[in-house]
């Protein structure tokens, strides 16, 4: 049987990458949140955006 697999909503992911880039270990951080270190691809999407908008 599949495990149901779990939505976060938009608040929860920014504070996330909010706070991975606070921490040094994100695997530690992920353990504690609950999530699987994969969810911080969220964190390397918004790196990227950022850069987009300080170069427009």
């Amino acid at each position: 049987m599949r495990k149901q697999r779990t939505h976060y909503d938009k608040a929860f992911k920014e504070n996330a990458v909010k706070l991975s880039f606070e921490r040094s270990n994100i695997s530690e951080l992920a353990h504690e949140l609950g999530i699987a270190p994969r969810i911080f691809k969220t964190r390397l999407k918004s790196l990227f955006n950022r850069s987009i908008q300080l170069v427009v």
